[in-house]
């Protein structure tokens, strides 16, 4: 899990690092000032959950979030705060929770706790390999391709590359709407723009081959999640 600490208050940033740092499966990156942390997301960063002060200067917390929102609409805002008359501002960019000032490990741990509820009742995928532990957006995940014994995975226009077979990835994917196409790729359906017999066209521009023995379960799970998936 990536997290974002932003605060001008380097003693609290410090604070809040140490509690969350103790948690393994959390990745966590300070920033003392919010045109760091914008400069981060403007060079194509993303963060899982971000916690931010709201007032801060040049950037006040708030403004801050609409910008982050404009490029993530995925990341959990965590506003840190003395006052909750912020609290309307807030809803304006999904504030997923509020920290009252002063900042207590036990806070930390007890938002850490909803926040990994609310990712789990996501379309998110963990995925743990002997290097890292990936949380990944399922919706923001094109395509899978087998390379030798590693799998590629192109998510978010990055090309990521882990120790694990693609039949391996094919059952943990079982649950949302990727569907094999090819002894070598597994595709989101969400990102399926044209198809033929022969090939499929993603939102990306990528052309990749459809086996013929596929074609028509291909285009049956195609149908079901146009009927059912897209509803949700």
């Amino acid at each position: 899990m990536k997290i974002a600490v932003c605060d001008d208050e380097v003693v609290l940033v410090k604070q809040i690092y140490q509690y969350l740092w103790k948690q393994a499966d959390c990745g966590v990156n300070c920033f003392s000032s919010p045109e760091k942390l914008l400069a981060e997301y403007e060079g194509g960063a993303r963060y899982d959950v971000v916690f931010l002060d709201i007032v801060m200067e040049p950037i006040d917390g708030i403004a801050l979030a609409r910008k982050i929102r404009s490029y993530d609409q995925n990341a959990i805002l965590i506003f840190i705060t003395a006052y909750l008359e912020y609290a309307p501002e807030g809803y304006e960019v999904n504030a997923f929770r509020y920290l009252l000032k002063p900042v207590t490990e036990g806070s930390v741990l007890a938002v850490m706790g909803e926040v990994r509820k609310e990712l789990e009742s996501r379309c998110t995928l963990w995925i743990k390999t002997t290097e890292c532990e990936l949380l990944l957006h399922t919706e923001e995940l094109q395509y899978l391709e087998a390379d030798n014994k590693d799998t590629l995975l192109y998510y978010l226009g990055d090309q990521i590359r882990l120790r694990r077979g693609l039949k391996e990835l094919e059952a943990q994917l079982s649950a949302f709407f990727f569907f094999r196409v090819h002894r070598k790729y597994i595709v989101n359906l969400a990102h399926v723009r044209e198809f033929d017999e022969e090939r499929l066209t993603l939102s990306c521009g990528r052309s990749l081959p459809i086996s013929r023995r596929r074609n028509r379960e291909f285009r049956s799970a195609l149908g079901a999640y146009i009927d059912g998936g897209m509803a949700k």
